[in-house]
């Protein structure tokens, strides 16, 4: 007979272990049901969310005088959804012609697996218009905003001021100049709208649980005037060409606020059709460039040598064309007619003659020390802080620090040979020449509008004391003489003082220099052939620096031209003063600057 078992432990065993699975996933549920029920649902709604952005507006950019500059204008761009292609190979070639594209590439692109791709962002009113008219499946329109320049440049292919403003890119971001500087501000922020879809993808409607509104840009005003960018473009574009320079640029800056009334360099670009535009045109050389200036600082050298009292207007130095520097001899420009140079000079004369054995001695008496200071006090070597992107702050080498040759060094800064500055620091150097001493912070913005309509002042540093007021007026007055009796006078204006220097720079390059690498087991030199940069033969940079009118400064200017065609004893097409001579009378009437001085009438017969 069997024997009896007793089934009561194992009962109580699996009611144990059916109350503990039952604990369990009692617990489990409540956990999921109750404790994460927020979270639950959120990821819930994003499963089934539609996120979409809402645009801002960005703001304009204006003049000074309320003259649209940029702006922007609602365009169409082109996409395609490749599942709903049903012919990828008629298509392409339909629509390859109306975009411009490869067919292939553009075949390839409606082949994909992609639910949805861009074929061409912000197009052309035509293209859309024979996008819409072909009605092709799968192939569909969404309005975009695109940045338009509305003022033509005067070079062809050119809007006014291209990189002074930069341009907007296909993502709707600012690049270089005040559109890349200014982006957070002129762009805004997007606002954006979340709606919940069904599981195919429809949109159910009274679903838009969460709406940011968009936040537009604010509109900038420049202190830029148009009318007088339009002459100094006009001016620039006919000097490149005439000169077949490598390129020019030309800066009007009021004296006393830093305030750019007008920059222009060429080349330069179409911000409408930047895609289609060498890169190397997008930065500002007005900003960006680094050149070696040289004449065009013998007037800083001067001025800290006063300022210091290292020399007085008397004080006269020895000018035998034959400063020697250890191995290196410095000779000033006009050695072919002053073999022996110009004997004893002052100060005047060393601008009036444009004398560089003059300015490297008056550069060794004031100390190198002292005048790397004073230069850098100047603002050379640092950037001065202009509202665009892409500034670069130039070199100026300390004489006394590594890498520096004490007195070479010393001498070179003195006449502007060696060291590297920007136009847009040469021309606020001179403005603090003009205005008594103040080296103010050059700038485009004057101001910007904010969507509720608020109109903000840019705010502009004071600027710093860089010298005193005596010896600002001083340097002023030589200047003045550089013009009317000195190498600058063809740069003269009939009715006007004048106070400027020119400037005339090598330009170094790179070029194959063969040079010693060391020696052979006999002892012969052993040579190799390098790519190096050296001063190149006719590769000059011609600079004219002008105050006007010097007796009561209003503007400071600068015509700069970047390798001129040269030709015979340093001759181009156009000198640098001839442009000016021919341009500034322009400018002088447009701002509406009287003359400060008598013009001699023209004897009749």
């Amino acid at each position: 007979m069997l024997a009896r078992t007793d089934s009561r432990a194992r009962a109580l065993f699996l009611l144990i272990v059916a109350t503990m699975l039952a604990a369990l996933v009692g617990g489990r549920l409540a956990w999921w049901q109750v404790a994460q029920h927020d979270w639950l649902a959120r990821m819930a709604l994003n499963q089934l969310a539609q996120n979409e952005d809402l645009p801002a507006e960005r703001g304009d950019i204006r003049d000074a005088n309320g003259v649209l500059l940029a702006t922007s204008v609602q365009v169409q761009s082109v996409f395609a959804t490749p599942p709903s292609v049903t012919d990828k190979a008629g298509e392409a070639s339909l629509l390859a012609p109306v975009l411009g594209m490869d067919q292939a590439e553009l075949q390839k692109l409606l082949s994909g697996k992609a639910p949805w791709v861009w074929l061409q962002r912000r197009v052309d009113a035509s293209v859309s218009d024979a996008v819409r008219a072909l009605a092709l499946p799968g192939i569909g329109l969404v309005p975009e905003t695109r940045r338009v320049y509305p003022v033509q440049g005067i070079a062809p292919g050119t809007t006014l001021a291209a990189q002074v403003l930069g341009y907007v890119n296909v993502d709707g971001i600012g690049q270089y100049g005040i559109e890349g500087s200014q982006n957070p501000l002129v762009a805004g922020l997007p606002g954006s709208v979340t709606a919940q879809a069904d599981v195919i993808g429809r949109r159910i409607a009274d679903s838009v649980y969460e709406l940011r509104e968009p936040v537009n840009g604010s509109g900038m005003t420049l202190t830029l005037d148009a009318g007088l960018q339009h002459q100094l473009e006009e001016a620039m574009w006919g000097t490149f060409e005439k000169n077949q320079a490598q390129g020019v640029t030309g800066i009007v800056m009021d004296v006393h606020t830093g305030a750019i009334l007008a920059m222009a360099s060429y080349p330069s670009f179409d911000g409408n059709h930047y895609a289609a535009s060498d890169p190397s045109l997008f930065t500002d050389p007005a900003v960006s460039r680094q050149y070696e200036p040289g004449s065009v600082m013998k007037a800083f050298t001067v001025a800290a040598a006063l300022d210091a009292g290292a020399i007085d207007l008397k004080t006269t130095v020895m000018d035998d064309n034959n400063l020697r520097i250890g191995k290196y001899r410095i000779q000033n420009a006009d050695r072919a007619y002053h073999a022996y140079g110009h004997g004893l000079i002052t100060a005047g004369d060393v601008l009036k003659l444009s004398d560089n054995v003059g300015a490297a001695k008056i550069g060794l008496l004031l100390g190198r020390a002292r005048l790397y200071e004073a230069l850098r006090r100047f603002g050379f070597g640092t950037p001065t802080g202009i509202d665009i992107a892409g500034e670069s702050p130039g070199v100026v080498h300390n004489p006394d620090a590594a890498g520096g040759y004490g007195d070479l060094t010393a001498a070179q800064n003195a006449f502007g040979q060696g060291l590297s500055i920007t136009a847009v620091q040469l021309v606020a150097g001179y403005a603090a020449i003009a205005n008594g001493g103040t080296l103010v912070t050059p700038h485009v913005i004057a101001g910007w509008t904010t969507p509720d309509g608020v109109y903000h002042a840019a705010s502009v540093d004071p600027g710093e004391r860089v010298m005193q007021e005596a010896t600002a007026h001083t340097v002023l007055q030589l200047l003045t003489a550089a013009v009317d009796v000195g190498i600058a006078k063809p740069a003269s204006i009939p009715g006007y003082s004048v106070a400027g220097k020119t400037g005339t720079a090598q330009v170094a390059g790179p070029a194959s220099v063969r040079v010693q690498t060391g020696t052979d087991a006999a002892g012969r030199p052993i040579y190799a052939t390098q790519i190096r940069d050296i001063y190149r033969a006719g590769w000059l940079d011609s600079s004219f620096v002008s105050v006007v009118p010097a007796s009561d400064p209003r503007v400071v200017t600068l015509i700069l031209i970047h390798r001129p065609v040269i030709w015979g004893n340093g001759q181009s097409a156009q000198s640098v003063t001839s442009v000016y001579r021919a341009w500034a009378p322009q400018m002088l009437e447009y701002l509406a600057i009287p003359p400060d001085r008598p013009i001699t009438p023209v004897a009749s017969k």
